[in-house]
């Protein structure tokens, strides 16, 4: 089975999925599969036809401040980032999922699920939220961004709201790990009492 973990920035996403790896499952990272593709040379060279060299540093690797100023700057942009990177973050979820075929639960940590698309590559969805100011406050002291940055990074993104109706399981994050970790603890332990019982 497929799990497909999301949520919007800031809410705890990779701290879900750090504690499904310390249990032992099979976690999938979207970003890692696309901060490795973004290395790859016929990828770059992609990002250099469409949005020129500035979007390469000096030592051709990918500038992501310039490209994230581009994606605030003009929704465009995102959209055609969207088209080069989302058919390959696809293909090599499908390829691991192959390779991990064996095991009964894997999880697919995706940030931008609805966004990009992907729910038909999930059986379950797994929804992780946060209160927005906790998400604002979070992000400014993570990335040292402005309170102004940080809201239009919230507001860049599909509605919570509209998420959860789509989801299967929600988590929510506002306090410390620990009380994350309990929550997620009695939703595994739910979770696999179904799935033996044939609820799910």
């Amino acid at each position: 089975m497929i799990i497909g973990i999301t949520g919007t920035i800031a809410s705890g996403k990779s701290t879900v999925s750090d504690y499904f790896i310390k249990q032992g499952y099979e976690v999938i990272d979207a970003d890692k599969i696309t901060k490795e593709l973004q290395q790859k040379k016929e990828v770059l060279e992609e990002f250099r036809e469409i949005f020129g060299e500035e979007v390469l540093l000096e030592n051709k690797t990918l500038n992501r401040t310039r490209l994230r100023e581009m994606v605030f700057q003009n929704a465009e942009a995102l959209e055609k980032i969207n088209q080069i990177m989302h058919p390959k973050v696809r293909e090599e979820f499908e390829k691991r999922k192959r390779e991990h075929a064996q095991e009964k639960i894997i999880f697919f940590d995706i940030p931008l699920l609805f966004e990009a698309h992907f729910e038909n590559l999930c059986e379950k969805i797994l929804l992780v939220y946060a209160d927005r100011e906790v998400q604002i406050t979070r992000i400014m002291q993570r990335d040292g961004s402005s309170r102004e940055l940080a809201e239009k990074i919230i507001a860049s993104q599909a509605k919570e709201e509209e998420k959860k109706k789509k989801s299967h399981y929600i988590i929510e994050n506002n306090g410390s790990i620990e009380d994350l970790y309990q929550k997620l603890s009695k939703w595994e332990e739910m979770f696999n009492e179904n799935c033996r019982s044939g609820r799910k």
